[in-house]
């Protein structure tokens, strides 16, 4: 199921039981966990699983293009990360995830967000959410910030550009995902202001 959110003249879109083949999604979850609370993927090695799940997310990207008047030929993938984020405890307050941060520093003009696990289900809330921010300042919270759920099998979509942080999670079971970063090939150069 889709769903659509134009806020902020920004496009959001959330896909749940984005992947309908039960065997690639089991084996996504077997191979998502890691030590570290993130590590980048190269793209030359992804498995089977994660290949075809690549394929999926292009076509659900080309789709945001179309929608959004963005040239996906002039972008290109150019980082994956697997995440996997245990129980929070005071250890991880400095945790770059939980800090406010836009995803442009990595060039991505666009960033996919696909959870693959956690321990969330209606009835057992456990944090974790992606929140994201119209900008910084609480004036006019709460409608300045949207949080996602970090539902298993659900995909998210949404501009580089936009602050986001991760909430808090308190699973027992790791909350795991894949993110995939699309940059623009031929960005303008952009010189320094001097005043």
């Amino acid at each position: 199921m889709q769903k659509v959110y134009n806020i902020w003249n920004t496009s959001i879109e959330i896909f749940d039981n984005f992947i309908e083949d039960n065997e690639v999604y089991e084996q996504l979850k077997k191979e998502s966990f890691i030590k570290e609370t993130e590590k980048i993927q190269i793209i030359k090695t992804l498995t089977s699983a994660q290949e075809k799940l690549f394929q999926l997310v292009n076509v659900s990207v080309i789709n945001y293009c179309e929608k959004n008047n963005i040239n996906f030929n002039n972008l290109f993938i150019n980082n994956i990360y697997k995440g996997c984020l245990y129980q929070y405890d005071e250890h991880q307050v400095n945790t770059h995830l939980y800090e406010p941060h836009h995803d442009m520093v990595e060039n991505s003009l666009i960033t996919v967000l696909y959870y693959i696990d956690s321990s969330y289900t209606a009835k057992n809330w456990c944090g974790g959410e992606l929140t994201l921010y119209k900008h910084l300042t609480f004036g006019d919270y709460p409608s300045n910030c949207i949080n996602v759920l970090p539902k298993q099998n659900r995909l998210l979509i949404f501009p580089g550009f936009n602050i986001h942080r991760v909430k808090p999670y308190f699973g027992k079971k790791p909350r795991t995902s894949l993110l995939f970063g699309y940059g623009v090939k031929d960005q303008p150069k952009s010189v320094p202001l001097t005043v």
